[in-house]
């Protein structure tokens, strides 16, 4: 009985190490429009969508004025996908970083990220994939 109780709490704590700690929603797009509750940002500010069939991921951040920003973790300089690292995002294949607001921090990247058309419709969050500002 022991042995059984014992493994039932190690695997709790195996599946709550699994959760993704970013808080990544997975979603597809249709018509180039991605949706998300706004409920999603309830306990939170800032989320990681990931698309079906789109090669980056997008990070989406609740802004001061209540507006959002999306911006598409994609390096500037060589395509690479970004990784997020504390506040920064950050590019495996030749180093550069981007703050969290998406500004170019160390090159050899010399463009922001780019930024998607974002707005509140409904009770939703409307991303548009096609349109980057």
């Amino acid at each position: 009985m022991c042995v059984a109780l014992g493994s039932g709490f190690l695997m709790s704590a195996l599946l709550t190490a699994c959760k993704t700690p970013l808080g990544v929603i997975k979603t597809s797009a249709k018509d180039d429009i991605v949706s998300i509750p706004l409920t999603e940002f309830a306990q939170t500010d800032y989320k990681l969508i990931r698309v079906s069939n789109y090669n980056y991921d997008l990070a989406i951040q609740k802004q001061p004025d209540g507006s959002y920003l999306t911006l598409v973790l994609k390096c500037t300089h060589a395509a690479q996908p970004l990784t997020k690292t504390g506040d920064k995002y950050y590019c495996t294949l030749h180093g550069s970083q981007f703050s969290h607001g998406g500004a170019v921090m160390k090159g050899p990247a010399d463009k922001n990220l780019s930024q998607l058309v974002t707005k509140i419709v409904g009770n939703n969050i409307a991303i548009r994939l096609n349109n980057s500002l």
